[in-house]
């Protein structure tokens, strides 16, 4: 089984409150199909759940909301060697633990956290399912950044939960729109893990023309052979389109929501686009 290094995305689930839609609207546009043809059951502490398979390889998961004042809310979770010690770091560095340590059985150990400016992410220690079992490939994830409106906190908390060097994204990304409007593309930074160069993630700033109530976030990539296609795909099954395509070098992207309104985004084109988000790109039959 592959390990995931420590800060690196290992796993992304959306928040659904119907799982039978989200089979439907995801198995078209990512061709993923899902554990015994349906939804698991709550075992081992998971919540009721899609597994997505892409290949057989894992991809993903939808989860069932346990309740209605839930956000539908794709989420990533990145990975840690050690569960408790990074609670502890996240408590010092400013951040809420929400909720765990958890186990999940003998798949592994999380926490569901805030960082200081309310963007929810998860840790995960793995166990029998480390985490993505394809990255970076047509269905796959490939990146992730979070969103915020104080930079700086952001900048100081999640290298010291994490180990992530902050850098500049190369020149070949500089012309990037980060997220688009009406997000503000005038500061990003990329986290790379320490002593490798290695990006991994990002942080973004959430532009002043967004709704006061909108919150930080973090927003999940996936990668598609076209995002033309996949965009009419969207719209066919029901999703939006929130900010439709935008060419960068060597890459094109777009920010969609799904037909219950959880809100991702695709990207074609080079791999160099956006970093190498995880291990390898691979695909593999051991996942979360």
């Amino acid at each position: 089984m592959d390990e995931f290094a420590e800060g690196s995305p290992c796993w992304a689930d959306a928040t659904l409150p119907d799982l039978r839609a989200g089979e439907r609207f995801y198995g078209e546009l990512f061709g993923w199909t899902f554990t015994a043809g349906g939804t698991e059951t709550a075992a081992a502490g998971f919540p009721r759940h899609s597994r997505a398979l892409l290949d057989g390889a894992p991809a993903a998961a939808l989860v069932a909301k346990r309740d209605g004042r839930m956000p539908t809310v794709w989420g990533v979770h990145l990975a840690t060697p050690d569960i408790a010690g990074t609670a502890e770091k996240i408590r010092r560095a400013g951040g809420t633990v929400l909720t765990g340590p958890t186990g999940v059985g003998e798949y592994g150990r999380s926490v569901l956290a805030a960082d200081p400016d309310g963007a929810v992410f998860a840790a995960w220690q793995g166990g029998t399912r480390p985490g993505f079992g394809a990255t970076d490939v047509p269905g796959a994830f490939c990146w992730t950044e979070v969103y915020v409106r104080n930079p700086g906190a952001a900048d100081a908390f999640y290298p010291a939960v994490f180990g992530y060097e902050l850098q500049e994204p190369p020149p070949q990304r500089a012309e990037r729109a980060w997220a688009v409007p009406p997000f503000d593309a005038g500061d990003f930074t990329a986290w790379a893990l320490p002593g490798s160069g290695r990006e991994v993630a990002g942080r973004a700033v959430l532009g002043d023309v967004l709704p006061a109530e909108m919150p930080p976030h973090f927003l999940v990539y996936f990668r598609v052979a076209d995002v033309g296609d996949a965009l009419r795909t969207v719209r066919r099954g029901g999703g939006r389109v929130l900010a439709d395509r935008r060419e960068i070098p060597g890459a094109t992207f777009a920010v969609v929501a799904d037909n219950q309104g959880a809100v991702f985004a695709v990207l074609d084109g080079d791999s160099d686009a956006t970093g190498s988000p995880s291990p390898t790109s691979t695909t593999s039959s051991d996942g979360a």
